[in-house]
């Protein structure tokens, strides 16, 4: 378990205990009634109608009797059964009536707001499982030649849609709990220690007539000290802007998605995290190479008004699809020109964001 994941027994406890329903309403009750989850709330959900799913399978014998909840390993036990021959455990399976399941996931994102800092909050992420029938087992080309092959083609033809039924019940399951404060110190701790070894580091130059010139990295990216890491600029622009200051908290309308990862070579750990907006419905994407600029500007303002968010649109320009980075700076350029009112607060997160650019 990760320095910045919560052990919450009782809280996977009462997830497994539910039944997946739509709204997911008495999921959220149950969590609610246990010590320090009393203000928990569903902020998102991904991947309801199926598009994620587990990479394991279950494994269906030719009778309809479950064989393996995990395809990969039983597949490895056949061959392992077969004296480690490839080409004998795919002929003996084949054609033989055995099928696989596909794991659908949805994943549904709650969050828990604790005040103060605007990453102060804990956020679950629960997994709702759907496992339905899917395919045969392989499909009619040659034998793989290594293990490796058999299982990574193991797939065959699609059932037809009738046949994909459900195996077991839908149900729940924790899949981490993480406090995003913590989260976002040790982001910060693995940042420093990166500028540590770049304020260090002296590059040689060689310019064209062969002339050699030592710099530091401060030298040539003069900047690069100046700005917190980009997961703290997010929280602390949040806060900073008119979106921090109407009251609006980050946490209920922005998820984490959290990546931590450490090279099995170098040892090296690299770890930080992608915002997902919770707003429910499609936005329009604003385009700041086309229209006047009122026209423009007051397409960012009505994103705003339907996300609730003064300064939304910044941080939807952050990460997403519906706002480009050249909208930033088409704004800034007006504001400057005096041809539009920025509140000062945003023009100098604004400001500071064309200084030193970051995204997600």
């Amino acid at each position: 378990m990760k320095e910045y994941e919560l052990d919450f027994p009782k809280a996977a406890a009462a997830i497994a205990a539910c039944t997946p329903a739509p709204g997911h309403k008495a999921l959220v009750k149950a969590l609610q009634q246990l010590p320090s989850l009393e203000h928990i709330k569903l902020a998102t959900t991904r991947g309801e109608e199926g598009g994620s799913y587990l990479t394991s399978r279950g494994v269906y014998g030719p009778h309809g009797a479950r064989l393996h909840d995990d395809h990969e390993a039983w597949l490895r036990q056949e061959v392992e059964a077969d004296q480690g021959d490839v080409r004998t455990t795919f002929y003996r399976l084949k054609d033989k009536g055995y099928k696989l399941t596909k794991r659908h996931l949805a994943s549904l994102y709650l969050t828990v707001d604790q005040g103060g800092d605007q990453a102060n909050f804990l956020q679950l992420e629960v997994w709702r499982e759907q496992e339905r029938m899917d395919c045969n087992l392989f499909q009619d080309w040659a034998a793989p030649s290594n293990t490796d092959d058999l299982v990574r083609e193991a797939g065959g033809y699609g059932l037809p849609e009738v046949e994909c039924v459900p195996v077991a019940p839908a149900r729940y399951s924790l899949r981490r709990a993480v406090d995003v404060s913590r989260f976002v110190q040790v982001v910060e701790q693995l940042d420093e220690a990166g500028r540590a070894k770049l304020r260090g580091r002296v590059y040689a130059l060689t310019d064209a007539e062969g002339k050699e010139e030592r710099r530091t990295h401060a030298q040539l990216d003069p900047d690069f000290d100046r700005f917190p890491c980009k997961v703290r600029r997010l929280f602390a622009d949040w806060d900073a802007s008119s979106a921090g200051r109407s009251g609006q908290r980050l946490c209920d309308h922005w998820v984490m998605e959290f990546h931590d990862w450490t090279d099995p070579q170098t040892g090296e750990r690299d770890a930080g995290l992608v915002p997902k907006w919770t707003f429910g419905h499609k936005l329009a994407e604003v385009n700041a190479r086309k229209g006047e600029l009122h026209a423009f500007y007051g397409k960012l303002q009505t994103l705003d008004r339907r996300v609730k968010v003064p300064f939304g649109w910044y941080f939807y320009m952050l990460h997403g699809n519906r706002v480009n980075d050249s909208a930033g700076r088409r704004v800034l350029k007006a504001a400057e020109d005096g041809l539009i009112v920025l509140p000062e607060h945003d023009y100098q997160v604004l400001r500071a964001w064309r200084q030193r650019p970051y995204g997600f």
